[in-house]
């Protein structure tokens, strides 16, 4: 948890407490205890945590939970943005299965949740057996992306959401993922889920 703690006062310029940081928007995510940081990448325009659970490593994952905040990116569409994504890995992949985007709405922001699937990876950047369930909310100040992946080679088995169980607990990782903003009214900062 303290892990996590530390990930975000890296990811996010707030500080995480509501009444210590000046008012902002910030991300909120449900812990994720079996889980620990092997990247990040702090740039001016995209910041960037991988986490994979503690037995796997940035190289050999099989799961992965990726944190990006597009700085300053304002007034895309969410729905927009998830379609491009999915473009892209169809490109990369021979076999490619994904479920259309709709956008949303989520305490007034515009919100896209989405799952796609390469079951056949043509380069190098795209491993054959990769799934990927994600949501991407525009803020005031940001765009945020939050993905949670699996993967396994040729051989290996389905992705793990074709059991009912850990479909849901994927589907509620990444539905709970939400954007609080201490400045709004009716969207305060430090209720809830907040890490």
């Amino acid at each position: 948890m303290r892990i996590l703690a530390l990930l975000f006062l890296l990811l996010l310029p707030a500080a995480l407490h509501a009444q210590d940081a000046p008012p902002a928007e910030q991300l909120v995510l449900p812990p994720l205890p079996s889980f620990k940081p092997v990247y990040q990448d702090n740039g001016k325009e995209k910041r960037v945590v991988e986490l994979v659970p503690s037995n796997q490593t940035l190289e050999t994952w099989t799961e992965r939970v990726a944190i990006i905040v597009y700085v300053g990116v304002t007034g895309k569409s969410p729905k927009t943005v998830a379609e491009t994504l999915q473009a892209e890995w169809r490109k990369d992949c021979g076999k490619f299965d994904s479920h259309p985007v709709e956008q949303q709405f989520e305490k007034s922001y515009p919100i896209a949740v989405f799952a796609m699937q390469c079951v056949d990876g043509k380069t190098a950047g795209r491993q054959p057996n990769e799934f990927l369930m994600a949501k991407i909310i525009q803020g005031i100040d940001n765009l945020y992306l939050v993905q949670h992946a699996w993967r396994g080679g040729k051989d290996a088995r389905p992705p793990p959401l074709r059991d009912d169980k850990t479909g849901d607990e994927w589907a509620s990782l990444i539905q709970s993922v939400e954007l609080c903003d201490s400045r709004l009214r009716g969207q305060p900062c430090g209720m809830g889920r907040r890490r």
